[in-house]
């Protein structure tokens, strides 16, 4: 596990999430799931692992690690929006190999897998791994844009 969480992410985060650190809602029936396929070296893993626990409003997620699956909790309702599948290959590597998708419309609005697929990346990269990604969207420098990703992220980028 890493050893230091401040030197890739300046939180005050001292252990890996657990699920029962936070409040959460299990994944609805009404769901989908889309494959996709993206690899993660060891140290990237290891940051993944780590996870997200909320520390203040505007922390938006509430990320854990369990069986080989990455679950995203929104904070402030415990609704749970995505559950991604790793498979580990050799030499301590990861895969995503699918991803389950809530689709309630009455907990999460999208529709659209393919923008599903961009934000979770987008979210393993600057949240949990700490590199600059670029946030999915046709206008990324509009003000309707900065809006989505405030409401998306807070200050998580």
């Amino acid at each position: 596990m890493v050893k230091d969480i401040n030197l890739w992410f300046p939180r005050n985060q001292t252990k890996a999430a657990e699920p029962n650190d936070w409040k959460r809602k299990p994944m609805p029936e009404k769901n989908t799931r889309i494959v996709f396929e993206k690899g993660y070296n060891e140290q990237e893993m290891e940051k993944i692992k780590w996870g997200f626990i909320p520390e203040q409003m505007e922390d938006k997620w509430f990320i854990f690690w369990k069986d080989n699956k990455l679950h995203f909790h929104r904070s402030w309702t415990g609704i749970c929006i995505y559950i991604v599948n790793f498979q580990k290959e050799q030499n301590n590597k990861y895969s995503i190999k699918d991803a389950i998708i809530n689709r309630d419309p009455e907990q999460y609005k999208s529709t659209d897998d393919e923008y599903d697929k961009k934000l979770i990346l987008y979210i393993i990269d600057t949240l949990l791994i700490g590199k600059p990604s670029v946030f999915p969207s046709s206008n990324p420098d509009s003000p309707e844009t900065a809006l989505k990703k405030w409401a998306l992220m807070g200050r998580g980028k």
